[in-house]
């Protein structure tokens, strides 16, 4: 199978139109038409249904897409270590996450780390947070960063804590809280909530929901959204309340909203580092005694 049919098929589920997924590949649009119908003869198997504006995949379509995903994912991480291997044996350590808040804690490590280890080279990318442990888990990272839900419940995967905080309650000027020092439980739940999709965060979105019912509570959630930028969008324009990491920083939006400390609840988050533990990387073993020490 071409692997440049496999680039191809991601970006037109991405990008969900011929013509665009053409200009990304620098390709004619009867090019990506050709090679999506060659795919679809080699599988034999429909994988994009044409008849719907913009277009998506058929069902198998989606199978083929999150297993192309990782395919390409490893043959890219393959040339990678290729390269390296060509250029001066360099070592390298892959890392995910999902969310800026997850490599904050990591930065401040990084100077004296590159320091006492030129060789060594972080290559970062950020993806869904559902999708972190899955990523892990078959070996296409050698690190992960996220909360530390995402890690529970996984023997194969060890982890060490980054930073532990509490989550805060994100509102806009116009809300009735904006004004308050603090809000408490009684006072949060009162209110329609927004949260990041369960197919962006994964497992987090039910542990919030856990931790509203160790509150005694069960939340109004009347909106979900793909990504933080949205989730800002509709806390602002239709006075939601959103739930942030109090690491999280807000700068562009500090006239519009505030993050507000919560009292008394089981918001809590821990944000780790995590790896399978039979990982033979040479380069994540001088990099895990790096940060422990």
């Amino acid at each position: 199978m071409n692997f440049d049919k496999i680039k191809y098929f991601i970006d037109l589920v991405e990008c969900r139109n011929f013509t665009e997924t053409a200009k990304k590949n620098f390709v004619s649009q009867t090019t990506i038409s050709l090679q999506i119908a060659s795919l679809e003869e080699e599988t034999d198997i429909q994988l994009i249904d044409r008849k719907k504006i913009p277009i998506e995949p058929t069902p198998a379509g989606w199978l083929f897409y999150d297993e192309a995903v990782t395919l390409w994912k490893q043959y890219n991480h393959m040339k990678t270590t290729l390269n390296n291997y060509k250029m001066n044996h360099d070592l390298t350590i892959r890392v995910e996450y999902a969310a800026a808040t997850d490599i904050q804690s990591m930065l401040r490590l990084m100077p004296s780390f590159k320091e006492k280890n030129p060789n060594i080279k972080l290559e970062l990318d950020k993806v869904l947070l559902k999708d972190v442990s899955e990523y892990l888990l078959k070996g296409l990272y050698d690190i992960a960063i996220a909360f530390d839900s995402e890690f529970k419940d996984k023997p194969d995967i060890l982890t060490y804590p980054l930073y532990s905080g509490q989550y805060c309650a994100v509102v806009s000027r116009s809300h009735p809280l904006f004004h308050h020092q603090a809000i408490s439980k009684d006072e949060l739940y009162q209110y329609p909530l927004i949260m990041l999709n369960p197919q962006s965060i994964g497992s987090s979105y039910e542990l919030m929901i856990q931790h509203a019912a160790l509150d005694g509570y069960h939340p109004q959630i009347v909106r979900s959204a793909d990504d933080i930028e949205t989730e800002l969008f509709y806390i602002v324009t239709e006075n939601l309340i959103g739930f942030f990491p109090d690491n999280y920083n807000p700068a562009y939006l500090e006239n519009d909203i505030r993050m507000i400390p919560l009292n008394d609840t089981n918001h809590t988050f821990r944000i780790e580092i995590a790896y399978l533990k039979d990982n033979k990387n040479i380069a994540l073993k001088h990099f895990l005694k790096h940060i422990k020490n």
